[in-house]
């Protein structure tokens, strides 16, 4: 039997076997928070964005949506619209358990399912994935961007949130030393937070800002925008191009422009 190491007051983990399980499940909003610079914050953000992105009849999927957090806000805050339909699809069965009981509002369903399974998503008007494109395979990434972006309305957007990696070996020590240091201000020992890395190991597998970039860009999103970045954590919001938004270079040349103005070595963490 595999040795289970500490990576959090409550939660153990096994080397190279990081998994959502029950233990996870059940201190994951308090974990979450402990792991991730800005997740408040990046939540927020998603929520006030959402008033220009859902309307009336609106359908909104959450990929990997975890406990719920994130849909269970939404549901609250556009409770007064019409025919909104939020779904929510998690690998995990014991993050389902938890998400239908912070979640009770009919407008909200969750799906136990790997989301590579899902072949085709019903028309939507946004797609939230926050921090779950780390944790695919690299073969599978595109194949799921491309079925974001076919099931998404002109117009419509995907949020998108990543832990990832620096362009430069420089700056990627100086961003992975400063996450521990801000971990450790958060009360995990230095035990807890090498474990947890250990426990990462072949699991978890960010990528550079520029590279997601890439991938954006070749399923055909647009008008794509860094919203909010920590170091090795960023939040990007991209576009499904509508016919009145220009040429189709379009989403080249705004990559290009981003990719630009933040100068390479801006673009990790």
């Amino acid at each position: 039997m595999s040795h289970r190491i500490k990576v959090d007051g409550l939660i153990t983990s096994v080397p190279g076997q990081w998994k959502f399980d029950e233990e996870v499940a059940a201190h994951f909003d308090d974990h979450v928070r402990k792991s991730i610079p800005l997740y408040e914050e990046l939540q927020s953000m998603v929520i006030e964005m959402s008033e220009w992105l859902i309307t009336d009849g609106a359908v909104v999927y959450d990929i990997g949506s975890s406990t719920g957090e994130t849909l269970h806000r939404l549901a609250e805050k556009h409770a007064s619209k019409r025919d909104v339909r939020f779904l929510g699809i998690e690998s995990s069965e014991a993050m389902v358990k938890s998400a239908r009981a912070k979640c009770e509002s009919e407008a909200v369903r969750f799906l136990h399912k790997d989301v590579m399974e899902v072949e085709r998503f019903e028309g939507t008007d946004l797609v939230l994935s926050l921090y779950t494109f780390q944790f695919l395979a690299l073969k599978y990434r595109s194949v799921l961007m491309k079925r974001i972006y076919d099931a998404l309305a002109p117009g419509g957007a995907l949020i998108l949130a990543e832990k990832i990696q620096a362009e430069s070996p420089r700056l990627e020590d100086m961003w992975m030393e400063l996450h521990w240091d801000w971990k450790r201000r958060q009360g995990l020992t230095d035990e807890m937070i090498l474990q947890k890395a250990r426990s990462l190991r072949g699991v978890m597998f960010p990528l550079t800002l520029s590279r997601n970039f890439e991938l954006l860009e070749a399923a055909g999103f647009s008008d794509t925008e860094v919203f909010l970045k920590w170091h090795n954590f960023a939040g990007i919001i991209a576009f499904k191009r509508r016919a009145d938004d220009g040429s189709p270079d379009r989403a080249a040349k705004t990559v290009r422009r981003i990719s630009t103005s933040r100068g390479r070595g801006a673009q990790k963490g």
